[in-house]
């Protein structure tokens, strides 16, 4: 009796194993294979990828002739309540992987296989920010008027809403005084992450992307 569980929990071990071989081949595979690579070449609008060595954020300017994002996310929001401010970023994730992990030294098995395997409510975290901080890996990019729009399109859609159309912030959830939380739609899983929303994102703007990617490095090959 004892040599069969052992043996069900190994075949199981096994089968796990495979199939997380087959999930990493699968992303570097998605990653390396590119969409859009025919760029136009007059971009006249600057935006930038960032990331903390996992996940992947959207900083555009916080406004020009194509979309004032004063007038869709408050400054009220933030605790410093201010608003002379030049860029917003927009990460996609986890609700309660954000409010359990700061900082990526924070991070715990549990709360993140939770946020893997278990259908539960993302966030949307805005940040508020006076210049681009270059001490992480960070990537500019020029893109026509109709990209800008149509990535703006995508990040405003991210947002849940409430029945007056309004986006709904995340109570008492703040890392400094100028960013927030919101609450967003779908739900973080092995195969839509974060870095997923990102390149998502790339692709419905016609920009340069993966065919598929849940890291940051997948996103960020393409930009080299």
């Amino acid at each position: 009796m004892i040599f069969r569980i052992i043996r069900f929990f190994a075949k199981g071990l096994l089968a796990f194993l495979l199939l997380m071989l087959l999930y990493f081949v699968g992303a570097i595979i998605g990653s390396v294979i590119p969409v859009n690579l025919a760029q136009p070449e007059n971009g006249e609008i600057s935006i930038y990828l960032r990331s903390n060595g996992a996940h992947t954020d959207f900083i555009f300017p916080i406004e020009n002739e194509v979309v004032n994002w004063n007038k869709l996310i408050s400054a009220e929001h933030i605790l410093s309540k201010r608003g002379n401010f030049n860029y917003i970023s927009f990460g996609w994730g986890d609700l309660e992987f954000y409010q359990k992990t700061p900082e990526w030294d924070d991070v715990a098995f549990p709360t993140a296989m939770q946020a893997v395997f278990l259908p539960t409510p993302s966030a949307m975290h805005v940040e508020f920010e006076s210049g681009i901080r270059m001490h992480q890996p960070t990537i500019p990019i020029n893109i026509t008027r109709q990209q800008y729009l149509k990535l703006s399109e995508y990040v405003y859609q991210s947002f849940e809403k409430n029945p007056a159309g309004d986006i709904k912030p995340v109570k008492a959830l703040h890392y400094n005084k100028n960013d927030a939380f919101f609450h967003a739609n779908r739900a973080l899983n092995l195969f839509y992450t974060c870095n997923t929303w990102v390149n998502n994102g790339l692709k419905y703007a016609d920009m340069k992307a993966c065919l598929w990617t849940p890291f940051d490095t997948g996103i960020f090959y393409q930009y080299q």
